[in-house]
């Protein structure tokens, strides 16, 4: 009996999976975000190249004229020249010079120096003027202290170096990684799939299949093996998140940043299996309450009402992420972490800004280990009864009609 019942849920899991697996537009849909995040990057590198050839467009290739009426600049200096501002702009006129630069005789009170070239567009940039202050810092910085400049405008980093209450260096980034990616896979994933997984249960009401299907599978096991193909569809879309990622962060890992990233990643064996936990039993929850959904709704219209309340409800969190980041969370923060809906999020941001104890870590996952059980057994005992409804209205009808 035991066999027969696993064997029904098998097939109906193999028929929805199958089935939604063969339609052109889950495939479409797996491949698009991936193809236009990769575009977007593309774009972004090449515009990103673009903007610092231009910024350093003036340096060896320019002509550059300064006339120096405050004596800042040594004598001997090449790109000095004599007859103020009118010759300067001759200069620039009859295309003997580039770029003129006028440091007026006030500069010390006006704090300003002119720049004059010629340009027909718009200089978005701003680079040319800068090769002025190039300048500047490259002969001012040969007759006073090097430290002394440094030290007055402020043109130097601070080095933070945290520390855990232990005294050992703190890696508040390094352990904030790897929730925060699991956080950004669980958004996207209820953003994409959520509207699938409600059609998945109501379009065959809608389209009467669901009366054949249940002449030979009992509601029960239908329904069983529409979460668990719903499951495993879940999990190639996720695939399709991370595993064009990790392709690319192993292509590119030589890079600085990204090299810097990972030598900085904390993998804590409690850390990681804790938030596996969380995750996994998250988009549990999220299947089931979207399958619940689809249960109690008669039509797909109706089903989508419902779904918009519950991805706004998941990602509220996000709204007053300010508020996460608090070492003491306030009200509000505490009550998000605990709610139905946003506690998934809610605490997957606590675990990344570290501002959630490991009980409170477990008690949380603990709320939504039993939510996902419930919403799945409520999702259940509701499709079931639908059925059974269904079926005894079925002959009545007839028998009216006849």
């Amino acid at each position: 009996m035991n066999k027969s019942k696993s064997s029904a849920t098998f097939v109906v899991t193999r028929f929805e999976f199958l089935r939604q697996v063969k339609k052109p537009s889950f495939w479409a849909s797996i491949i698009l975000i991936p193809v236009m995040l990769a575009a977007i990057g593309f774009i972004a590198f090449l515009m990103n190249s673009d903007t610092v050839s231009k910024v350093n467009q003036y340096d060896e290739e320019s002509v550059i004229a300064v006339s120096d009426e405050a004596n800042l600049l040594p004598a001997e200096a090449p790109f000095l020249i004599d007859g103020g501002r009118e010759a300067g702009l001759n200069m620039v006129k009859n295309h003997e010079a580039d770029l003129f630069f006028f440091i007026p005789a006030d500069f010390n009170e006006s704090k300003n120096i002119e720049f004059y070239h010629i340009s027909e567009g718009i200089d978005i940039f701003g680079s040319e003027s800068n090769a002025i202050k190039v300048i500047l810092n490259q002969y001012l910085s040969q007759n006073i202290d090097p430290a002394v400049v440094t030290a007055i405008t402020g043109q130097f980093s601070v080095q933070n170096n945290p520390l855990t209450e232990t005294g050992e260096p703190s890696n508040a980034l390094g352990r904030a990684i790897v929730p925060l990616a699991f956080l950004v896979i669980f958004f996207l994933f209820i953003c994409l799939f959520g509207n699938r997984l409600l059609m998945t249960v109501v379009e065959e009401k809608e389209n009467r299949i669901s009366e054949m299907i249940l002449t030979s599978v009992s509601a029960k096991h239908l329904i069983i093996g529409k979460i668990l193909a719903m499951c495993l569809l879940g999990l190639i879309q996720i695939a399709s998140f991370v595993l064009p990622a990790i392709t690319l962060i192993i292509i590119f890992r030589d890079n600085a940043i990204i090299s810097q990233v990972l030598s900085i990643i904390s993998l804590e064996p409690l850390s990681l299996i804790l938030t596996i936990v969380q995750f996994s039993f998250s988009i549990l929850f999220i299947i089931g309450l979207c399958t619940f959904i689809g249960a109690i709704s008669p039509t797909a219209r109706e089903a989508s009402q419902f779904i918009a309340p519950v991805i706004v409800g998941s990602v509220f969190p996000l709204y007053f992420i300010q508020a996460f980041l608090v070492p003491n969370p306030n009200v509000m923060v505490e009550f998000l972490t605990y709610f139905p809906l946003s506690a998934p999020i809610a605490l997957m941001l606590r675990s990344a800004f570290g501002t959630l104890t490991t009980t409170q870590l477990l008690i949380g996952i603990s709320e939504i280990i039993i939510l996902s059980l419930l919403a799945i057994r409520i999702t259940i005992r509701t499709f079931v009864k639908n059925a059974i409804n269904f079926n005894l209205v079925l002959p009545t009808f007839l028998t009216k009609r006849g």
